[in-house]
């Protein structure tokens, strides 16, 4: 060891050294005092889970320059663990001390400059990421003074001070995209490989800085408790000189003490005899009496509400279900999109299935699962009508760093590769099919944001006839509940911690729906009846209600339940209204007006007057008609509401146009706005907020 190391290892020993000794005077007094009221102490021992966190540092990558990286933010989730005492000061304070095994590890990630990297058949534009993950562990101690500001509830602060134990490090770079590059890095044949490792230089080894906290005491036993808590650490050291700022780490967690009380024992006094009377020493006892723990008494209560479709309490619901034939219009979504810089379709899309694709297998798919399924539909149609030719338009971003980079080429191997598809699996006719490329589709989306990029990368389905790209319609028999949900309001009353708590839904013995009262922050627990959870109708006939049980067991083993009745109503069937041995009520029409393009309330009117065609075709003076207008989730919540009401304003005035056009008497209509409340579709893809952009229809009539 050189002069200078054991230089600075001799005043780490010296600075952890006046800590313990500070650490022992700040424990040595309150003893003291302790010793003189007769006060007993606890001990505790627990463990925590912590996430360190670093920001505004300055670590260069390995390479030496900041154009290889600069890891500045980081952070990293660690458990740790402790054991301590604690000595009553009086009144509501005291004094606890800590050994503290600390890990204050953690994860900087930084990205780098996109290059080309030949692949073996052409270039790939390679994007590349740097983690500097740095492992630092300690022991130390810690001295904080605690407040009780309510029975069991405390805020603690003080000071901690420690020592690295360990301090290395391991530098990494990793290829992140395009996910689907043959392209390795040539050292070891991986996507991954290590720049650099090893012992952490120009460590500041010892570590000072205070502790604080707030945490909650839950006895289970008449010595035991368990101490939930919450707090952190601000450090007044550095890390490491490796940083050309200042690298301190801050800390914040939670943790699970288990608390022991030691239990206080009889005091004996010896008491002098006056001096005038024979010299002995009399042995004179104070029992001390311990009061019996006051056993918590633990209360529950639950309630039902129903709510129907639009959203209105219905206070002691009564449960009706029906049988309803449902008719689902969806309209193709006729784009395929793609990653950034990548002409290959991605994996959410299905492919090579032609020997058993059927589109009426989609009838229990949803809009996006259907349009995953776009190539297939598209191929199935082409072979089935060869009179019809497609068009295919391949598009790109002019902002996205892979198409960038690519130029007007990308979009050029987008519309081969669906070509391609069609082609080998489908085996439609090269003469079927053209394709064409530009850059920014014809109507993009806003190509200055990460959304409208991802929009914006696409391959474009032109048919020569719509049939082609015509909607899709599927129809099933659903059973459908009135109200379509039930929310239960728990109610616990207990001094004690709660064990398990749950909710428990039933219909003759069998379980509908079971439900974790612990799971959530709320105080309202929704049961939505799905086909699933939905009584069962044979049982109906014999039983009028459901019965649900609220169920609680505290810390201490103690139960305690309460129940409660949803009353079902029977319904009379009509004998003429039956398609086998199936009794309908009703019948339901959903359709989608779509497509609105981004940031629009124009509606297509090739897709749309089709869709508004059969819709009022389906529609007699009788139905009810609601038009729902909704949008994605991008944008200012304000502007979305508006747009989605201008949305259904206008297929509104469409669908009324359309009735007078057929001569067909209006049946009641009512909109709603919903603007992007309402997350339709997963909005993280660019297919799923072009969905969202919609209007909805449901028509509900009386069965035929």
């Amino acid at each position: 060891m050189s002069a200078y190391c054991s230089h600075s290892f001799n005043d780490w020993r010296r600075a952890l050294a006046r800590s313990l000794v500070c650490v022992v005077i700040f424990l040595a007094i309150p003893s003291a005092l302790l010793q003189a009221q007769d006060i007993q102490p606890f001990v505790f021992a627990g463990a925590s889970f912590d996430k360190n966190s670093t920001s505004n540092a300055w670590i260069e990558a390995f390479d030496g320059s900041a154009q290889c990286g600069v890891f500045t933010n980081g952070s990293k989730y660690v458990p740790n663990g402790y054991l301590g005492l604690s000595l009553p000061l009086g009144g509501v304070w005291s004094v606890e001390g800590a050994l503290q095994y600390l890990d204050l590890s953690n994860s900087f990630e930084t990205s780098i400059s996109p290059a080309l990297e030949f692949n073996g058949n052409g270039y790939d534009t390679i994007f590349r990421a740097r983690t500097f993950d740095a492992t630092l562990r300690s022991l130390g101690l810690s001295a904080v003074i605690t407040y009780e500001a309510y029975p069991r509830f405390q805020l603690s602060a003080g000071p901690f001070a420690g020592l690295f134990i360990q301090h290395s490090y391991n530098e990494v770079e990793s290829i992140v995209a395009p996910t689907n590059s043959t392209w390795k890095y040539p050292e070891n044949g991986l996507t991954t490989r290590t720049v650099e490792s090893g012992a952490l230089n120009g460590m500041q080894n010892f570590q000072f800085g205070v502790r604080f906290g707030a945490s909650y005491e839950l006895p289970f036993q008449p010595h035991l408790g368990l101490r939930p808590s919450i707090g952190g650490i601000i450090p007044f050291t550095r890390i490491s000189d490796r940083s050309v700022t200042p690298w301190r780490m801050q800390s914040l967690g939670a943790s699970l003490d288990l608390v022991y009380h030691i239990p206080e024992t009889n005091t004996r006094r010896f008491v002098e005899l006056p001096k005038n009377r024979p010299s002995e020493r009399v042995e004179v006892s104070k029992p001390v009496i311990p009061e019996p723990p006051k056993r918590p008494v633990l209360q529950v209560s639950v309630t039902a509400l129903g709510f129907d479709a639009q959203g209105r309490e219905v206070p002691q619901p009564t449960l009706s279900i029906e049988r309803v034939h449902v008719t689902e219009v969806y309209p193709m979504l006729h784009y395929v999109f793609f990653d950034d810089g990548s002409a290959q379709i991605p994996n959410r899309y299905h492919q090579q299935t032609r020997g058993s694709f059927d589109e009426k297998s989609l009838f229990t798919a949803g809009a996006l699962e259907i349009h995953h399924h776009v190539l297939d539909i598209l191929g199935k149609r082409l072979s089935e009508d060869p009179n019809t030719s497609v068009t295919l338009v391949g598009t790109r971003s002019e902002h996205s760093p892979g198409d960038s980079l690519a130029g007007i080429a990308i979009a050029r191997a987008r519309a081969e590769t669906v070509n391609h598809y069609l082609q080998t699996v489908w085996k439609i006719s090269p003469e079927r099919i053209h394709v064409r490329e530009r850059n920014l589709p014809e109507v993009a989306s806003d190509d200055h944001n990460p959304f409208g990029e991802a929009e914006n990368r696409r391959v474009e389905v032109v048919p020569s006839s719509p049939d082609i790209t015509a909607p899709l319609w599927t129809e099933r028999i659903e059973r459908v509940a009135t109200p379509p949900s039930i929310t239960f309001e728990p109610a616990i009353r207990t001094n004690a911690g709660i064990r398990t708590a749950t909710i428990t839904v039933f219909q003759r013995g069998r379980i509908l729906r079971t439900i974790d009262a612990l799971d959530s922050a709320s105080s309202q627990f929704l049961w939505t009846l799905d086909e699933k959870s939905m009584p069962d109708e044979k049982l109906t006939e014999q039983q009028d209600s459901l019965n649900y049980r609220f169920n609680v067991i505290d810390s201490l083993g103690d139960t305690a339940s309460a129940t409660g009745v949803i009353y079902l109503k029977k319904k009379i069937h009509d004998s003429k209204r039956v398609v086998g041995d199936t009794s309908l009520e009703k019948q339901l029409e959903r359709f989608s007006l779509i497509l609105f393009d981004y940031s629009s309330s124009q509606l297509d009117r090739k897709e749309s007057e089709r869709i508004v065609h059969d819709m009022a075709e389906a529609v007699n003076s009788h139905a009810d008609v609601k038009l729902t207008g909704h949008t994605d989730k991008t944008g200012d919540e304000a502007f979305n509401e508006r747009l989605a009401q201008d949305r259904v304003s206008r297929a509104a005035q469409m669908f009324k146009t359309q009735l007078k056009k057929m001569g067909i008497a209006p049946p009641g209509i009512s909109i709603e706005s919903r603007g992007s409340r309402d997350e339709l579709f997963d909005n993280s893809i660019p297919e799923g907020r072009v969905l969202s952009r919609t209007v909805r229809a449901l028509i509900e009539k009386e069965a035929n």
